[in-house]
């Protein structure tokens, strides 16, 4: 047997990720002495330490590990190597994205920390009332655009006649885009039956006075639309009626750059201070 310092040395890995390995349950130690607590592993384990290894080069998770390593289905393992293989040329493409961005900007001289703020039109009108197909969900923000494509499958299979393009109020108090609290909303012809499922409802959006504006670019600095609305209503006296939220009239279904992705950010709003 070799001692945790000896074994860590064959399979290049620390004795802290052995360690760690251990305690998630992926490589534990064949004998560990009561007394002082050494670990000791055989020489049958190197081939697992290395799968592990060339498993995080792949940049599978450790759940993913541990399931690969527990299985011998070679299809099922195929399939999950065809979508990391996906994953990864998504991740790669959003960095040769990045890196053609930082080129550009040392071309163009764009000083980013001092950063160029965008000016915002703010309109104030009243919203109608309107029906809308409705489902809120706790999602990977990364995942919205499949939610909304599934709301839309959902409302050709009820025969549900869209009239416009989608919308989305986000409830988190903080950033979460790992488990973001988000209602997707898309407006339907007016339909008297209250037709429902566990997914997703059909609900009306009363008449409200709304200050909107429209952000042209990323989603990434739409937070300064948020910033100018915001600034605006307590500047004129107003006050905010209800939760924020943004309608996607150009976006990433268009197939054309972030800059040219167009959003309508709407805070509902009232002259009248809440008691």
């Amino acid at each position: 047997m070799y001692t945790i310092s000896r074994f860590s040395q064959l399979c290049k890995m620390s004795a802290r990720m052995l360690r760690h390995y251990d305690k998630e349950e992926l490589l534990k130690p064949v004998h560990v002495d009561t007394t002082n607590g050494y670990r000791y592993y055989e020489k049958s384990q190197l081939e697992t330490a290395l799968q592990i290894k060339k498993l995080k080069e792949y940049r599978f998770t450790l759940q993913e590990i541990r399931t690969i390593l527990q299985t011998s289905d070679r299809e099922w393992f195929t399939g999950l190597m065809h979508s990391k293989i996906h994953e990864l040329s998504n991740e790669m493409n959003r960095y040769k994205q990045i890196i053609a961005e930082m080129q550009e900007m040392i071309e163009d001289k764009v000083d980013l920390i001092l950063g160029e703020r965008s000016s915002y039109d703010i309109l104030l009108g009243m919203r109608n009332e309107i029906r809308v197909l409705s489902q809120r969900v706790q999602m990977n923000i990364a995942n919205m655009d499949k939610y909304v494509d599934s709301l839309y499958e959902e409302a050709e299979e009820s025969n549900i006649h869209l009239l416009g393009v989608p919308s989305a109020i986000f409830f988190d108090e903080e950033y979460t885009p790992d488990h973001s609290d988000i209602e997707l909303m898309i407006p339907i012809v007016d339909r008297n039956d209250e037709e429902a499922s566990c997914d997703w409802q059909i609900k009306t959006l009363p008449q409200e006075f709304i200050a909107t504006t429209l952000h042209i670019g990323s989603y990434d600095y739409i937070g300064y639309a948020h910033m100018a609305l915001e600034e605006w209503i307590e500047r004129n006296g107003y006050f905010l009626n209800g939760s924020p939220y943004e309608t996607y009239l150009k976006g990433s279904e268009c197939d054309c750059p972030v800059e040219e992705y167009v959003t309508q950010v709407c805070f509902p709003v009232t002259n009248e201070a809440r008691q």
